[in-house]
């Protein structure tokens, strides 16, 4: 670690250890005692949070890991239905705010995650303490969650392998003796219609529980798509579950759920934009309306949210499991638990637009009108986990540990139309090429974590997983004609040895011709041990410091994006090694709350893009693989208030500096240089901002008045790994509010709300389509397409729970 950045670190940490230690010097009465057992009375002020973070239940203000949890009266008032909706708000967290389809999202934790969902997430997620594997489908609807926990930093000793920026965990409510009942519908513009259901209750008192949830939410395309005249980037999902819960007795709980998700929405369709290095005239235009895609004669004029994508986007997409869970207490101090899930998915098919341009005639040599890129695309995947974890708690020491089974089963069949932009009038488009992956995984983790509290302040806490991941890789790719029919190899060698085909108007590029890796470098195992150490101390009852050193892994692979047998090859694990430390404090009775975390993340053998050797060719290649090192660092602040009764304010900052340090390679064989190094991560702000208000105005007798409003705002970020200005994103804001009334019984609530109130549009990302223009009154011109966010989306929800 640079010495600049372990001073930041060290005085981050120990400025308010040092601050506040004065505050501890005298040894705690006996009355304080109790109350650091206790913790701060949860009916006055902002009261205590419970969590889990920890596999345990603990306060949120001691507990030694730097988490955030959304509840269910912040998720009602701002309508929050998934996760991408807390888009900005969470400190730390970035995710952006549309994917391919509206269940699929990646997630980016202090500057670590993986934005492309077909490999292993970086920020693992959890239902129930089951985890997901793929972000494809990984979305939830929140209609049945207790609360949202985000835990930030690595968390590979309690959840293992694939979680090295942080977790996202969903606990879902439990049913008890008591009758839930709970419904909401509601009705907005673009057609917005959601209805919620949920009720539990005791079936057998004392011994059987249940419930059952139902979601379902629509809405028109929030994008329009004059090619196809109609509105597109629509949502129709509808999901459920079902929980059981067995109490025989005291000591023994048994958890039986299902749940299930169908998702017919359309697959996302990208805004056209361009940029002319050396004609500003001919940057920031629309999409090609004339003319050949070799020789354009006309363009659109760029529009916010708008896409002339040729295609009509297709996803049929279904997700779903089952999960059995033992909770057993053998004594007052041990406990057993397993937790079995059968999980899958399957999208067959999602077709979506990755150019944001009509069909039009390719050239002269090729007059048929076709797609630049385009994808069709069937995933289908099983997994099925088993962890046993057995804990304990004495006075001063108590434990977690376990062991933990995964065996993953994922096939993809990616048919990619990208024909490329013509390099000549008389050249012909790049054939369709097919990549049909089918990989096994298997995960075997053994792990242990303990604390042990030396006095009643000061805890120490150790723990490591270790972990052996295997893998098996089977990949082939096939040339397909323009008319999604495989092309025969007896009929057409080309598609064996390369070259043009023109009975069939395709090019077979040499680096591009059918192959199978049976037998060649497709099994691999990895092993990884990832520890946690880390120091606590209740400084008085209401302020709380912590530090600690952990280890995050995500695993190695196959590069299941390869064009060509040279490049189906491994990569290597990732691993960060990371350094943090922070206080949570309560202020003012308890009326004003602050946290603040400070961080330092080492990155070894970074997962991308690079140059590497092929054992397979003995050629350099363009490959997935690891760059060698890279590091992220900055701090996060949560602040929370009740200044008066009835009013609460949040403010939350996140500061976050990412680089990488080796990231460069010499050109070798035909791949060219490159030199990331110094230069800042795609897709992360350097700044975010947070602020809420919420106000309730009692009307006797009658109910509450609640007005709320949000802003968050984060600052520009480059979409490119060059950092180059034309893939620059500039600072976005926006505004959310939200009037509400709830009955004097709190029964009833009506809530209108209103996100994105200025109707403001930016892009995610943004990437280049093809290479500049050839020829014509735009030549030079370079195509740029990106998914841009929601319109201002205004929305009227009533509902009721018992």
């Amino acid at each position: 670690m640079p010495v600049i950045n372990r001073a930041w670190l060290l005085a981050a940490t120990a400025l308010p250890i040092v601050s506040l230690a004065a505050l501890s010097i005298a040894p705690a009465s006996a009355n304080e005692t109790a109350v650091l057992a206790e913790g701060p009375d949860a009916g006055s002020g902002l009261g205590d949070i419970v969590v889990t973070a920890t596999r345990k239940e603990t306060r949120l203000q001691s507990t030694p890991v730097a988490v955030s949890v959304i509840d269910e009266v912040f998720r009602g008032n701002h309508n929050v239905l998934t996760t991408r909706d807390l888009a900005g708000q969470i400190p730390g967290l970035y995710t952006p705010p549309t994917g391919i389809t509206p269940l699929t999202n990646t997630f980016f934790i202090r500057g670590i995650g993986n934005s492309d969902p077909i490999f292993d997430p970086t920020v693992g997620v959890y239902i129930d303490d089951v985890y997901l594997p793929r972000a494809i489908n990984g979305m939830s609807d929140l209609t049945d969650i207790e609360r949202v926990e985000v835990l930030r930093g690595p968390q590979g000793t309690l959840f293992g392998a694939n979680s090295a920026g942080g977790a996202i965990r969903y606990i879902t409510r439990t049913p008890g003796d008591s009758l839930d009942l709970r419904f909401d519908a509601g009705y907005g513009n673009y057609k917005t219609f959601n209805a919620h259901a949920y009720v539990a209750g005791s079936l057998v008192p004392g011994l059987l529980a249940a419930s059952i949830a139902f979601a379902h939410d629509e809405h028109e395309g929030y994008t329009w798509n004059p090619s196809l005249q109609r509105r597109v980037n629509d949502q129709n999902t509808d999901g459920g579950r079902v929980k059981l819960v067995f109490t025989p007795s005291s000591r023994l709980k048994l958890t039986l759920s299902a749940d299930g998700t169908i998702d017919r929405s359309q697959a996302a369709q990208y805004v056209a934009t361009t940029y002319n290095a050396t004609n500003p005239a001919l940057t920031g235009l629309g999409a090609i309306t004339g003319g050949t895609l070799f020789s354009p004669t006309q363009f659109s004029a760029f529009k916010d949210n708008v896409s002339y994508a040729g295609r009509f986007g297709i996803n049929r997409s279904h997700s779903g499991g089952v999960t059995g869970r033992i909770d057993y207490d053998l004594d007052r101090h041990l406990s057993v638990h397993s937790i079995t899930a059968l999980r899958g998915f399957d999208q067959d098919p999602v077709n979506y637009n990755n150019d944001g341009q009509n069909q039009l005639p390719y050239n002269s040599a090729q007059p048929r009108r076709i797609d630049i890129s385009d994808n069709y695309i069937v995933y289908k995947q099983k997994s099925f986990t088993q962890e046993l974890q057995l804990q304990g708690n004495w006075n001063r020491f108590d434990f977690t540990g376990g062991l933990y089974y995964l065996f993953e089963n994922f096939r993809s069949n990616r048919i990619g139309y990208v024909t490329g932009l013509p390099q000549s009038d008389t050249s012909l488009p790049a054939a369709p090429f097919d990549q049909i992956g089918k990989t096994i995984t298997r995960n075997y983790s053994a792990y242990l974590q303990a604390n042990y509290r030396l006095t009643d302040r000061l805890t120490l806490t150790a723990g490591g997983r270790y972990i052996t991941i295997r893998r098996a890789f089977d990949f082939q790719g096939l040339n397909y004609d323009l008319d999604s029919n495989p092309i025969d190899p007896s009929r057409y060698p080309q598609v064996l040895t390369g070259g043009a085909i023109p009975s069939l108007g395709v090019n077979v590029a040499a680096s591009q011709v059918n192959f199978t890796n049976a037998g060649v470098l497709n099994r691999k195992t990895w092993h990884a041990f990832t520890p946690k150490a880390g120091i606590s101390y209740q400084v008085t009852p209401a302020i709380f410091l912590f530090a600690s050193y952990s280890r995050g892994f995500d695993a190695g692979g196959f590069n299941n994006r390869a064009l060509n047998l040279a490049t189906a090859l491994p990569y290597a694990p990732e691993t960060v090694n990371t350094f943090e430390g922070g206080f949570k404090s309560d202020w003012l009775d308890s009326h004003l709350r602050v946290n603040l975390t400070g961080f330092y993340n080492d990155y070894k053998n970074l997962q991308t893009a690079v140059s590497a050797f092929s054992p397979i060719s003995g050629t350099y290649v363009s490959t997935r693989g690891n760059a060698p090192s890279a590091h992220t660092q900055g701090f996060e602040l949560e602040t929370s208030a009740q200044p008066v009764d009835n009013l609460s304010l949040a403010l939350n900052v996140t500061y976050l500096k990412t680089r990488f340090d080796d990231y460069s390679a010499p050109a070798l064989g035909t791949i060219p240089a490159y030199n990331y190094t110094g230069k800042a991560f795609s897709g992360q702000p350097e700044w975010q901002y947070f602020a809420s208000a919420d106000y309730g105005i009692p009307i006797g007798g009658v109910g509450t008045i609640k007005l709320g409003g949000s802003i968050n705002w984060q600052t520009s970020y480059f979409s490119d790994l060059l950092n180059s200005p034309q893939y620059r994103i500039g600072d976005k804001h926006f505004v959310n509010a939200f009037i509400g009334f709830t009955t004097a019984d709190r029964r009833w609530d009506f809530t209108l709300t209103a996100r994105n109130v200025g109707n403001a549009f930016y892009f995610s990302a943004l990437a280049p389509v093809g290479t500049p223009l050839r020829a014509g009154p735009f030549a030079g011109t370079q195509l740029v397409q990106g998914a841009q966010n929601a319109p201002r989306t205004i929305f009227f929800k009533a509902a009721y729970k018992y």
